[in-house]
């Protein structure tokens, strides 16, 4: 399921990338390279079978967990604007659409990622 998740994020993040291209900011730059490199470390621990996060994987997690909440932030944010002037283009709505569903994406993610740890830990 986490490496299924994994590949889900990736796609998610280049697509939500090419949404956001219109307008980016380095926030945005930023938080997409972490979550590119977080999936990619969550993939290689995978194939090598290690359960134990480094600290560079933490690192990157908590970028993660931080960018995500920042979408949903964002994303919530642009869905009141949008509903308030009752203006609904479709570039926005597809912008808070992916962003909505990335940010859902990526905090389950987290949460799997972070239980599948934790329970190997324990054993």
């Amino acid at each position: 399921m986490l490496r299924t998740l994994s590949y889900l994020n990736l796609i998610g993040t280049v697509c939500y990338f090419l949404a956001y291209l219109q307008n980016g900011n380095s926030i945005v730059i930023t938080g997409l390279l972490g979550v590119i490199v977080y999936q990619w470390l969550s993939l290689r621990n995978q194939e090598r079978g290690q359960s134990s996060w480094t600290v560079i994987q933490l690192i990157f997690a908590f970028l993660t967990l931080v960018f995500a909440l920042y979408l949903g932030y964002g994303g919530f944010s642009l869905l009141l604007s949008l509903m308030e002037y009752q203006y609904y283009p479709l570039s926005s709505l597809t912008l808070v659409g992916y962003g909505l569903l990335l940010m859902f994406s990526l905090l389950f993610h987290l949460f799997f990622s972070w239980r599948a740890n934790s329970v190997k830990k324990v054993e």
